[in-house]
């Protein structure tokens, strides 16, 4: 039977997780779906996870890779798997993260009755620094999306999923949660995404899912932690702001719409980014840092899709004027 199965891939690209790294690579080796291959990629860690991912190795014979130099990007690991994975299906496991251990099996059943789908994701519970449970992606998808849909199981075309909801924000909340197809992962995987420290994984998402389906599971199977040295906390602001227009602008650019309705796109995120406490100057070297290139093609696309929707300029001065006042009275 396990010859039978389609081989899935497994990737945890480890960095500093030592106190979670044990019961994050038990959770992969101890799924029932068995036909799975482990690369854990190490990135330079400084703390004992070189120790204990070692002595995992010795019991289980995965592949372990340490880096003697820190890669600088956790997608360089990624780039790695597309070389090294011989499965159908690549998982990406976050070193922190746990997973149910019916996730794999699940995730490949669920390929298996949709050939055309190129990701496969669940709902995940979040935990805590001592795996205690504190919440849930429902919270995520009613509190910022304002949407229902996730609150049962469905398959979607990736294309529409991509325009109607991916271009406007991540979909996916825990990238641990997520089965590829190997194909689609490699074929949405861009050296760009190493630019990036906070949007990487919903850039990728969106690139994946124009390729196929995209099927989505209620339950449960994954597990998100949540705790101060997450990369997502120690992001600032003013890059922040920076690498979610690029992204919107890389994203739009990929689903084939039409130049002026970018300015609605983009709109709400420059009125919002005017309440942020980055400075447009800051922004401005945050969007350079990333890429001068890609900041260039940013602003000419911004500049062309005004000119053909002119009543924003009139909107965003009215906006700002507010911004200003409600900085001034804060």
């Amino acid at each position: 039977m396990r010859e039978q199965s389609p081989k899935v891939s497994v990737l945890v690209p480890s960095f500093n997780h030592g106190r979670y790294i044990e019961e994050r690579i038990k959770s992969i080796l101890n799924q029932t779906y068995e036909n799975i291959e482990l690369f854990v990629i190490d990135d330079a860690s400084c703390d004992d996870s070189h120790r204990i991912i070692s002595e995992l190795q010795a019991r289980y014979e995965f592949l372990y890779i340490r880096n003697e130099q820190n890669s600088g990007s956790p997608f360089a690991a990624w780039e790695r798997i597309c070389t090294l994975a011989t499965g159908e299906y690549i998982w990406i496991c976050e070193s922190d993260d746990v997973a149910e251990l019916n996730f794999v099996e699940v995730a490949v059943e669920e390929f298996c009755a949709e050939p055309e789908a190129v990701l496969v994701y669940t709902s995940s519970l979040i935990i805590n620094e001592v795996s205690e449970v504190i919440g849930h992606t429902n919270s995520y998808f009613h509190d910022v999306w304002k949407e229902s849909r996730w609150d049962v199981d469905f398959v979607a075309d990736g294309l529409d999923e991509l325009l109607n909801f991916q271009i406007r924000g991540q979909t996916v909340p825990n990238m641990s949660s997520a089965l590829f197809k190997a194909s689609a992962f490699r074929g949405a995987f861009n050296p760009f995404l190493k630019r990036l420290r906070l949007t990487g994984d919903w850039l990728f998402v969106g690139d994946v899912i124009k390729q196929g389906k995209v099927v989505f599971k209620h339950s449960a199977l994954s597990q998100f932690r949540k705790h101060e040295v997450t990369s997502r906390v120690r992001v600032k602001s003013a890059r922040s702001q920076a690498e979610f227009m690029l992204t919107k602008y890389r994203l739009f650019r990929s689903s084939g719409q039409p130049v002026a309705l970018f300015a609605t796109l983009i709109g709400s995120d420059v009125i919002r980014f005017l309440y942020e406490p980055a400075s447009w100057l800051d922004v401005g070297k945050a969007l350079l840092q990333v890429s001068w290139l890609e900041t260039a093609k940013l602003c000419g696309l911004i500049l062309l899709s005004t000119s053909k929707n002119t009543a924003y300029i009139g909107k965003f001065k009215e906006r700002y004027r507010h911004a200003k006042k409600w900085r001034t009275h804060d």
